[in-house]
């Protein structure tokens, strides 16, 4: 076996003796080189560390809502927090937020491991991510440098490392700092095994590795895993050929291909992919994993009733013409997705080109003007990646810049590859190298001012909210034993030792016989908006009788009242006052009803009363005797005359 040495002079597939050592990756690169690289990872370093208390500005990138950047650091930390505390990753049988040790494995653990080496705190947390964005950083320049150069190095370091977006997540104890760093990781594992093709076991392995710790960080890493095991068994079988001295061209496909599975280096590759779809394989089918995964799909596409992959179809169909998209190339990232862009347009062209030469049966054209160099592996790897991260950011609604953030690196090496070949790139004359170099510079220094001015103006402007609520609540609560809820109270109890559980309608401890079984003690409340404190007054009401305000905390802008729950001995006391209260009031309210029932009884015996004696009297003024009409009397009988209708009586003789 010939020593590393040896493997490391081991050319590239395909790489001419013509091409210039920054495009090849070979030679010595000047010390000088390598200094500037370690000066500008200081500066990266700086930009996260500096005031790594404060809280993150409001308003990352304009057109981009969400809440995650200060809402989801505690809830990402909770199963960490409460192991590294109390040795128990749930505090409750009945708490229902088991929500990220069983689909983020690796995230959860490797947290637990940092707190107990270093202790449960924000900063610690912020940190865990930092290192990790940091260690990423210092891979991707170190791998653009030995592939493409110290300019490709260092556009693809300011390019990432600048960038406003991922400079502010990469500084909070979220996962996507994390999983791009795995990822990174697995990409110089690919690199290496296409350098060093006689240790084809050792970085084969390494990148499956890395790969399924960024799967088990967060599930946002299964979508590059198709592509990935394709690039690493073509790595593996082409490392295979390059050991044993393969020259095989012009043979079938199919005998190249048994003659490389022949070797080890193509075996052991093999091996590493199926050792990571097992491990996939074994993740996906446990029943708990899947329905995390069946959730966040929902979340992911916003499918709601609908089927999820005719969702995600449906909005990925809308998205080319969305404005996501555009926000995307004009505001999240512009000049790294310009010039990606640019790069996928010149590799589509190349493979245009040498698919018409294979088809005519002519030799590949030689590489020209600014299509010169052939298609790197690592650049068609990286490629991919930023493919299969933008198609599933189009398939999904959502404008958050944590689904976006792992479109980034990816990006950013293409950006970086374009503009190390434009610095390289043999001009016509000295004129136009100083014209696009000048411009270069200009446009860097540019991007600089711009990161700076933001830097400088959310340090001055920014509190550290976050890192002092924990010092507030506990003069509030002082030393003793509390459960504390609300909707912001994970970050007020995160470096305190009080216990915390999660609540949310419909979704995880909601139910009053779960409310009832956590033991709350204290609520943080923002007032009606806090959907947790309505939650409570929907639920359980009664648990929220006596309870005792003791003041306020801060956080971004907010006044959070903390109150203190009754005891159930003091409810118990607060009820039958209340019912005592309530009887009494019922009481009160029957003897207000039977006066006013008396009153009404009594006004009315009166008025019946008047009305009779009205009936009684004489209208008045009374009538004027002439004007009373007169009754007729009969007409006067003549004397001697029989009255009508009677007959007459004799007369008697005188």
């Amino acid at each position: 076996m010939p020593d590393d040495a040896s493997e490391r002079e081991v050319p590239r597939a395909g790489a001419r003796a013509s091409d210039p050592p920054a495009a090849s990756g070979a030679g010595a690169r000047p010390r000088r080189a390598w200094l500037v690289l370690a000066a500008l990872l200081v500066l990266f370093s700086l930009l996260r560390l500096w005031k790594l208390e404060l809280d993150p500005p409001g308003l990352v990138v304009p057109g981009y809502s969400g809440q995650a950047h200060f809402r989801d650091e505690a809830a990402k930390a909770h199963e960490a927090r409460n192991y590294a505390k109390w040795q128990r990753w749930s505090l409750s049988e009945v708490d229902e937020y088991g929500f990220w040790r069983a689909q983020s494995p690796a995230w959860v653990w490797g947290e637990y491991l940092w707190f107990r080496s270093f202790g449960v705190g924000l900063l610690q947390a912020r940190m865990f991510v930092v290192v990790q964005t940091i260690v990423a950083l210092a891979l991707l320049m170190w791998l653009a440098m030995i592939r493409h150069g110290l300019p490709a190095a260092l556009a693809t370091g300011l390019l990432l490392g600048l960038n406003w977006a991922y400079l502010v997540y990469s500084r909070l104890a979220l996962m996507e700092g994390a999983l791009i760093c795995w990822l990174i990781v697995a990409t110089v594992a690919l690199s290496q095994l296409e350098r060093q093709p006689r240790q084809a076991g050792r970085w084969s392995m390494l990148a499956a590795g890395a790969m399924l710790i960024a799967c088990t960080i967060k599930q946002t890493g299964l979508l590059v895993v198709p592509a990935f095991s394709v690039a690493l068994c073509l790595l593996g079988l082409r490392a295979a050929g390059v050991v044993a001295g393969l020259d095989d061209a012009d043979a079938p496909w199919r005998a190249r291909l048994m003659a490389r599975l022949r070797q080890r280096e193509a075996r052991v590759t093999l091996v590493a992919v199926g050792t990571l779809g097992l491990a996939l394989a074994l993740l996906v089918f446990s029943p708990e994993y899947q329905q995390r995964l069946a959730f966040n799909a929902v979340h992911f596409t916003a499918a709601g009733d609908q089927s999820v992959l005719g969702r995600a179809a449906q909005t990925l169909a809308r998205g080319f013409f969305s404005a996501r998209l555009q926000r995307m190339f004009l505001l999240l990232a512009p000049w790294i997705m310009w010039l990606a862009t640019l790069e996928l347009v010149r590799v589509v062209v190349l493979a245009l080109r040498d698919r018409r030469a294979r088809k005519r049966g002519e030799p590949r054209p030689e590489p020209r003007g600014l299509l010169e160099g052939r298609a790197d592996p690592i650049d068609l790897w990286m490629l991919a990646w930023a493919i299969f991260a933008l198609l599933a950011n189009l398939a999904s609604p959502h404008r958050a810049i944590r689904f976006q953030l792992v479109m980034l690196p990816p990006a950013a090496w293409l950006a970086g590859a374009v503009i190390g070949r434009a610095w390289l790139h043999r001009w016509p004359s000295p004129s136009w190298r100083r014209v696009v170099r000048g411009s270069l510079v200009i446009l860097a220094l540019l991007g600089i001012t711009l990161t700076a001015v933001r830097f400088v103006t959310w340090t001055r402007n920014a509190e550290a909210s976050t890192a002092w609520i924990g010092d507030e609540l506990r003069e509030l609560i002082g030393e003793r034993e509390a459960v504390v809820v609300g909707e912001f109270a994970a970050q007020a109890v995160f470096e305190t030792d009080y216990r915390h559980f999660y609540v949310r309608p419909n979704q995880f401890n909601f139910t009053p016989e779960i409310l009832y079984e956590l033991g709350i003690t204290h609520l943080v409340s923002e007032g009606e908006d806090d959907f947790v404190e309505e939650l409570l007054q929907d639920a359980v009401p009664e648990l929220l009788l006596g309870r005792r305000r003791l003041g306020y905390v801060g956080f971004r802008g907010r006044q959070l009242a903390v109150w203190e729950l009754a005891s159930p001995e003091r409810r118990a006391e607060v009820e039958a006052w209340m019912a005592g209260e309530a009887e009494r009031e019922e009481l009160s309210r029957k003897a207000k009803r039977g006066r006013a029932s008396k009153e009404q009884r009594a006004k009315a015996s009166k008025r019946r009363r008047m009305e009779r004696s009205e009936a009684q009297c004489l209208p008045e003024p009374l009538p004027e005797p002439e004007a009373v009409p007169m009754t007729k009397l009969p007409a006067p009988r003549l004397r001697g005359q029989p009255a009508r209708g009677r007959p007459s009586a004799p007369s008697l003789p005188r």
